[in-house]
């Protein structure tokens, strides 16, 4: 009986495990989301890029990264990490057309990676 209470127990940790990471993963990357749309959105509403919105965007960045890569591999993320990194560089050459194709890059690529955490039949097999 001890064995079947310990198998209950260790899959519904699991189970409450893998839920509460799914909500945090979607609440981490809906926040950097947030942030990149809005900058993307002022970019293309004044003609240029603001120093102090790369500097939230990498910012926040840098704030969620650790947990991301410690939930999911590395891989994912990496396009991400580079294009952020990219971003001061584009404004202090004046690149505002590479810059916005960097955010839209960004932006999918979290998106598809929310999309790849969702516990669905497509992902699981």
């Amino acid at each position: 009986m001890k064995r079947f209470a310990i198998a209950v127990f260790s899959l519904l940790f699991t189970i409450t495990f893998s839920i509460g990471n799914y909500f945090l993963v979607c609440n981490k990357v809906d926040t950097i989301i947030s942030i990149m749309e809005k900058d993307r959105h002022l970019t293309l509403y004044e003609g240029k890029a603001d120093e102090k919105r790369i500097n939230e965007i990498t910012e926040t960045w840098k704030k969620h990264e650790v947990f991301l890569v410690s939930m999911m591999t590395h891989h994912e993320l990496e396009d991400v990490e580079i294009g952020v990194q990219c971003l001061n560089d584009y404004v202090n050459q004046e690149f505002t057309h590479e810059y916005i194709k960097t955010l839209n890059e960004c932006i999918n690529k979290l998106e598809h990676i929310k999309e790849t955490q969702l516990p669905d039949i497509k992902n699981i097999f």
